[in-house]
């Protein structure tokens, strides 16, 4: 597969990606969890795609942020093992967020690709774009999490349309980037 292709086929996958992503807006675990499960594994080969076909324009850094991201779905299954071996020991103490770890790993692998193509600038455009798709669900994430696991898993629901609100930018970042690199790649297609 030539490299304009990889780029094409990544973009695809992190549209892709955005609407397993959007199931977490369900609010019901019995989609809400496999979505996560699919939207890691789909943000891995989004990844795994975009690193290949942006090898030569990539430095150091920005292919190892890459192979972050992609070990998303690992993350994941570690949650799911961990909750496994907790039981209900874990969701009492807010351990549960464990299981939308994986996505929250994916996307700081794009976000520290992002800080990278700032300066090594391998997208004909924009950037920017994948620091700003990456950094919401990470930022929310982390900070849920903190503040799930303090209360002893104690639900935030004063924080859900914040929740609500980050995974819709973050769906429709997702969308947007995918679209640029569809596009990019279809125009230096094109010219070949």
């Amino acid at each position: 597969m030539s490299k304009p292709e990889l780029i094409k086929k990544s973009g695809r996958v992190f549209i892709a990606s955005a609407a397993a992503f959007a199931t977490l807006l369900t609010g019901w675990d019995p989609i809400a969890i496999p979505g996560s499960l699919i939207s890691a594994v789909l943000l891995a080969v989004a990844m795994s795609a975009l690193r290949s076909g942006y090898r030569d324009r990539i430095g150091f850094l920005g292919r190892n942020a890459l192979i972050l991201g992609m070990l998303g779905p690992v993350f994941w299954a570690i949650g799911l093992a961990f909750m496994a071996v907790m039981g209900e020991k874990a969701v009492g103490e807010g351990l549960w967020v464990l299981l939308f770890a994986g996505p929250a790993f994916s996307l700081l692998g794009l976000t520290l690709f992002g800080l990278t193509a700032l300066s090594s600038k391998p997208m004909p455009r924009l950037n920017w774009l994948p620091l700003l798709t990456g950094i919401w669900y990470p930022v929310i994430f982390i900070l849920f999490s903190i503040y799930d696991i303090s209360r002893k898993g104690v639900f935030p629901e004063q924080y859900v349309p914040l929740i609500a609100l980050t995974v819709m930018i973050q769906v429709l970042t997702l969308c947007v980037l995918g679209s640029v690199l569809v596009d990019d790649s279809s125009k230096e297609m094109a010219m070949a």
